[in-house]
């Protein structure tokens, strides 16, 4: 009877822009303990793969944990893998970027651990298949991916052991296909059940089995703390790991050499199973379910399970436009920097650049991702500073400059404006504010999120998962407040700035909220015209309809702030309407802005309703910057804080996306609105 080597590989990361409160629970929970298990073991072997936010993390904070991975390296327990430094899905960036961040893991670990790495983890394993060609060039052999993969790929075999050998231009590199059997029961089951398991794929010959996965099941999933380390979970397994005559821990580079390759494979893109399901819009993975659960009932599911799969990562700038506008910036910034940048003597440029594209932000699954405001608020905030690096030693500046682009790929230019306080963004749809970045702080005041239906909504009425045994992230269904019914509110328009409505006479806040009782010019084209003089820029937006004409006309000076007027036909509607103009601004605490009036300061983190006014002070004390808006007519404002409903680790809760204020005008043929920001001294 042949014996089985187990590859075993554990990937940790935190994203930037992460709470410190979180790196230090998942160190002390998770990664210190996991690696002070493995020391107590010696001839347990291990692949690590740490993402570059958790190196500069250790580095600063936890430098004992860098000193035994030296050890256990240095006594070839370990074996390191490299990736994007900052973690990035190596498909939404640049291949000057993939080149970038590959090499700077692949230095940072010479240097480091001097060790010369040789396999590389591909975050979320989001594979297309021309990443064999740049991970050959970056001088790695090999990588880690689901063997869901090579079941999209058309192989079916009811679990896959060895390596395979794919290539790009005849460049080969080998992949290692991650078992999904082990996946889920290491470490949800009782640990006997795991060596069970991997005892029971012992066959004649020697064979290769691989279990590449999230470290922060090991202590951070909800639950798994006191499972693996107080109820003893991973010091049990490893003792019994230890002590198994027929299974040995083997890392990959040992596994290169004594195996052979199991042939060629060329693999479609795709990444794990969950990952093709959360992707899909709430329609289509409806029909998905109805398809799978068919299958189940017909008792055809394991006949045809390896040919359903969801749909394609890429389609989450599809499924999110602020998501596809945030990622698109990423990329025009990334051009502009590498068109001119010395890649030695930039590195603080390309460090922030590369902060930006931590893959968290990015896409929304089981995690809170794309839904925390303060890991879109991070990307922001680095990309805002690589820019101004790069302005400052590359481009000689004036004033202001303006430019047209196509930002978001949606055929439409939009209006980049730049100064040296802030950045602007408006779209010729609704005229509105798509971006408003200060420079210092960094900081996007449009940060924003669209409500819209979310395919998990339907479990929210779900019981808890009362499962003796430890469940996984992917079964957890809990919610940590009750009735989270009520903020499952679907926008029919971006939440962006300077959004123009036309309101109901009697239009109260909760109808506003609810999305009733007013028509919204935000999905509306405008035409516009733009001229630049004496370092002002004006922009004027035209919009016309049978009842209603105007021109809003936004003009931007030196300071960081616009001036906004608008000009009416005078036959028009608003006899019988208000017009409204919408913010939505995205400061960060809730707990730390206030209205402030005089020596008042009134807390907005509930809705409220302010009535004739004509100068609005919002305090950000978290930012300590002051929002100005200065009307020249009394107004009466809505201001209510916009909650999502979304997953997370610990279920279904709430989250604080922005602040949201309404400005109401009635009959005028002539209005005007300005605001600015400044500090708050």
């Amino acid at each position: 009877m042949g014996k089985v080597y187990f590859l075993f590989g554990v990937h940790n990361h935190q994203p930037v822009g992460n709470f410190d409160s979180i790196f230090r629970k998942a160190y002390h929970d998770c990664y210190l303990p996991f690696i002070l298990t493995l020391e107590k073991f010696p001839n347990i072997k291990c692949c690590i793969h740490n993402s570059g936010p958790l190196y500069d993390w250790f580095l600063n904070n936890a430098p004992q944990y860098i000193d035994i991975l030296k050890k256990l390296v240095n006594r070839n327990q370990i074996e390191i893998i490299s990736g994007g430094y900052y973690e990035p899905i190596l498909p939404l960036i640049s291949d000057d970027d993939k080149y970038g961040q590959i090499n700077f893991m692949n230095d940072f670990l010479r240097s480091e651990f001097g060790i010369e790495p040789k396999g590389i983890w591909i975050a979320e394993r989001v594979w297309e298949q021309y990443l064999v060609k740049i991970i050959y060039n970056c001088n790695l052999k090999y990588t880690f991916l689901d063997d869901t993969h090579f079941r999209y790929a058309g192989l079916i075999q009811k679990e896959f052991f060895g390596y395979y050998t794919t290539e790009e231009d005849a460049k080969p590199i080998f992949i290692f296909p991650i078992s999904k059997t082990l996946r889920y029961k290491i470490p949800f089951s009782q640990h006997y059940e795991a060596i069970e398991l991997l005892n029971s794929f012992a066959s004649d010959s020697d064979v290769l089995v691989t279990l590449f996965d999230d470290g922060e099941k090991f202590g951070l999933w909800p639950n798994t703390f006191d499972w693996v380390y107080n109820k003893g979970w991973l010091n049990n397994f490893f003792a019994q790991l230890s002590n198994s005559k027929n299974i040995i821990t083997i890392t990959a580079e040992e596994a290169i050499q004594k195996f052979c390759s199991c042939g060629i494979i060329y693999l479609p893109t795709s990444s794990y199973e969950e990952m093709g399901e959360w992707v899909l819009m709430p329609e289509s993975f409806i029909i998905y379910e109805r398809l799978k659960n068919f299958l189940k009932e017909t008792n055809r599911f394991e006949e045809f399970k390896d040919f359903i799969r969801g749909g394609f990562f890429r389609n989450f700038y599809h499924k999110y436009s602020r998501l596809n506008y945030m990622h698109k910036r990423m990329l025009s910034i990334s051009k502009k920097i590498h068109s001119k940048i010395d890649l030695k003597q930039d590195i603080e440029i390309l460090k922030n650049l590369w902060k930006a594209q931590t893959n968290c932000s990015y896409w929304h699954g089981i995690f809170g991702g794309f839904y925390l405001g303060h890991l879109r608020s991070s990307v922001y905030e680095h990309l805002i500073k690589a820019q101004v690096l790069f302005e400052k030693k590359y481009l000689d500046f004036e004033d202001i400059e303006v430019k047209q682009e196509d930002i978001d790929l949606c055929t439409k230019d939009e209006i980049l404006v730049n100064h040296k306080k802030a950045i602007f963004c408006f779209s010729q749809k609704g005229g509105t504010l798509l971006e408003f970045c200060l420079k210092d702080p960094q900081y996007n005041l449009l940060n924003t999120v669209t409500r819209q239906k979310e395919s998990y909504h339907q479990k929210l009425s779900a019981n808890s998962n009362t499962n003796q045994e430890i469940a996984t992230i992917h079964q957890i269904v809990k919610q940590k407040e009750p009735d989270l019914y009520k903020y499952l509110v679907y926008d029919n328009y971006q939440k962006l700035g300077l959004i123009d409505h036309i309101l109901d006479k009697k239009i109260s806040l909760q109808d506003f909220d609810q999305q009733r009782g007013f028509i919204t010019l935000a999905n509306t084209f405008y035409n516009f015209k733009m001229k630049s003089q004496n370092k002002k820029i004006t922009i004027d937006f035209y919009y016309k309809s049978k009842n209603l004409s105007f021109t809003k006309t936004i003009s931007i000076e030196k300071e960081a702030g616009l001036t906004v007027l608008y000009n009416f036909d005078k036959k028009n509607i608003l006899n019988k309407y208000n017009f409204g103009i919408e913010f939505n601004l995205s400061f960060l605490s809730l707990l730390d802005i206030f209205a402030k009036n005089k020596k008042e300061e009134l807390s907005l983190k509930e809705a409220g309703v302010f009535s004739s006014i004509k100068n609005f002070k919002i305090l950000d004390k978290f930012k300590k910057i002051i929002v100005d808006f200065k009307i020249d007519t009394n107004v009466n404002i809505f201001s209510f804080p916009i909650y999502t409903v979304s997953s997370s680790e610990d279920g279904f809760e709430k989250v604080y996306q922005q602040l949201c204020l309404l400005f109401i005008f009635e009959q005028k043929n002539k209005f005007n609105l300005s605001l600015s920001i400044y500090p708050n001294k």
